[in-house]
């Protein structure tokens, strides 16, 4: 069955459903905005079986909803990107997480909410410290002292709760396949961390990668890297198995990018603007491993705000030449999000592609991609 066949099948089995324990009020608001909530009586009331069979039986009116969906210019896209994944829990997964992107939470649950998934969030908020704290002026606003070895990791790191729960609890870098395997940073591996934040990534990789692999964190935010390195002397033992490569990535190097630093929220540039605190250079990732001398590269994982597609394009020597592992954020926008499996298929590098995602919402979306 083609990919848009099985999304309107998904979208009128949708219709029918309304969840009230699908909101994620970790991650965003607290409480749901008041828009929000008339927003969701209106697809309460409008959204039901019946209307979707007879609108979507029309292939016309079908491709309007779509194109409002903001999924209807994407169509032909989705259809190369059901055909190239490389099992069924992928195409399967793609299918939920664009019908989530057309009718949200109110009528799309992802496979991610189970009990257990709350259970997780819950064992990991447990853990946090509240009387070691890092207090910020901006979202989150407070990073907690967590002691992570119940998970299994011997790790100790100021970070948001449901945040690390994502990070090391749903191991959101990390894909199990099917019948067997996994994509993920593995022992001796020398991994490239593209979008470091606080550091948590980057001790997650060390750790993954034992006392024979190191981890390359990339992260150019003077406040961020003040935390990572806070969160690094927490963990002494992993500690020098990761270095900070304190430059944004890109397509080529020493281009040079503005900033005003707010952290996970900073505002980037490569245009001088009002109100900006810092200058700094890019550096691409074929950059880096010249200029780091690196003889291997074994894992790339991105999350880097939209700027994956400048970040491959600076990498297509690294990709040829070592064939890594990839764990490629799409989820940023359906430019990404249909864009980037394409822009690593035509490298024709003999990548199989497969999805993951590891919220209840449309945040954290990733193609892996196994050499």
């Amino acid at each position: 069955m083609e990919f848009k066949e099985r999304l309107r099948q998904r979208l009128i089995a949708a219709a029918g459903d309304y969840h009230t324990d699908n909101y994620d009020h970790y991650s965003f608001s607290p409480e749901i905005p008041f828009k929000k909530k008339l927003i969701n009586t209106g697809k309460r009331l409008l959204y039901t079986r019946p209307v979707f069979k007879t609108i979507f039986a029309n292939d016309a009116l079908f491709q309007r909803f779509l194109k409002t969906a903001g999924v209807g210019p994407y169509m032909d896209r989705l259809q190369f990107f059901y055909e190239v994944l490389a099992d069924d829990a992928s195409r399967d997964l793609l299918v939920d997480v664009v019908a989530f992107r057309a009718l949200d939470y109110v009528k799309v649950k992802l496979p991610m909410n189970t009990p257990e998934y709350w259970a997780g969030i819950k064992k990991m908020e447990a853990l946090r410290d509240e009387s070691k704290v890092i207090d910020l002026a901006y979202r989150p606003y407070k990073l907690y002292y967590h002691d992570l070895e119940s998970f299994g990791y011997p790790i100790k790191v100021y970070l948001h709760s449901i945040a690390l729960f994502t990070t090391i609890g749903m191991e959101h870098y990390r894909h199990e396949i099917a019948g067997g395997g996994h994509i993920g940073a593995d022992p001796g591996d020398i991994v490239v961390d593209l979008g470091g934040c606080y550091g948590d990534t980057g001790l997650y990789f060390a750790h993954k990668a034992g006392p024979t692999g190191k981890a390359y964190v990339f992260e150019f935010i003077p406040k961020n890297i003040s935390i990572i390195n806070q969160n690094l002397d927490l963990n002494p033992d992993l500690k020098d198995q990761v270095e900070i490569v304190p430059h944004p990535v890109w397509e080529s190097s020493d281009l040079a990018v503005y900033f005003k630093d707010q952290g996970a929220n900073s505002r980037v540039s490569m245009e001088p603007f009002e109100g900006q605190e810092g200058e700094t250079k890019t550096l691409s990732v074929d950059g880096f491993v010249e200029r780091y001398g690196l003889e291997k590269v074994d894992f790339i994982k991105t999350d880097i705000e939209g700027a994956e597609p400048w970040a491959i394009r600076g990498a297509v020597e690294t990709l040829k030449r070592f064939r890594p592992k990839l764990a490629v954020s799409i989820y940023h926008g359906m430019g990404d999000f249909t864009g980037l499996v394409k822009q690593l298929h035509d490298l024709d590098l003999g990548y199989k592609f497969y999805l993951g995602h590891a919220t209840i919402h449309a945040g954290e979306t990733v193609l892996f991609c196994q050499p």
